[in-house]
């Protein structure tokens, strides 16, 4: 649902994700990788099926 016209709430979520494609992964805890002991993995996250959405549910993976 594109944003009420002037209405720039969240306009950075349209604008990386909706517009861009990128996904904005602030709340990923890497901390069980690093404990252990890992420095280096393969990062995967699979694209959401929802079309135009802005905020989806996503299930990252680490393979090492």
């Amino acid at each position: 649902m594109p944003p009420a016209e002037g209405d720039k709430l969240f306009y950075g979520h349209v604008t990386l994700l909706k517009d861009n494609g990128i996904y904005i992964l602030e709340t990923m805890n890497t901390g069980p990788v690093l404990r252990d002991g890992v420095n280096e993995f393969m990062f995967v996250l699979g694209q959401a099926r929802i079309k135009g959405s802005v905020q989806a549910m996503i299930n990252p993976v680490a393979l090492y």
